[in-house]
Formats: structure tokens, C-alpha cells, sequence
């Protein structure tokens, strides 16, 4: 069974590297129709969070 970062996945990882490079690029919403993408943002987002780095999922908007 393949895997990305350590996370299982049913086929080629195809969605949790997708989900990865969306959250790279600043992406910061959730899809309901791909767990692995979901979990690709979140593996993503540990990553940014040890070494240090903001993230745009912890930044709140304020209405003007």
C-alpha cells in the first residue's frame, strides 16, 4: 500500500499531493468530495506549523 508522509492511500497519492500543492499555493478550504485531498492540506499545513511558518487556515478574516 502506497503512502504519503506516512498516511495511507488507496491508489497513486494522486489527491493527497494535490491537496499538498493546493495548500502550498495559499489554498485554505476543505472539499466534501475528497478525503485524501483533505488530508493532503492537513499533512501539509503540520508541515508549515514545525518548521515555524503561518498559514493561511490560521489566519482569521474580519468583515469590514
Amino acid at each position: 500500500m502506497a503512502t504519503y508522509k506516512g498516511s495511507p492511500c488507496k491508489g497513486d497519492c494522486s489527491g493527497h499531493k494535490a491537496g499538498a500543492a493546493y495548500a502550498r499555493r495559499g489554498g485554505r478550504s476543505l472539499t466534501f468530495s475528497s478525503s485524501s485531498f483533505n488530508n493532503g492540506m492537513r499533512i501539509q499545513q503540520k508541515t508549515f506549523k514545525a518548521k515555524g511558518k503561518r498559514t493561511r487556515m490560521g489566519i482569521t478574516k474580519r468583515s469590514k
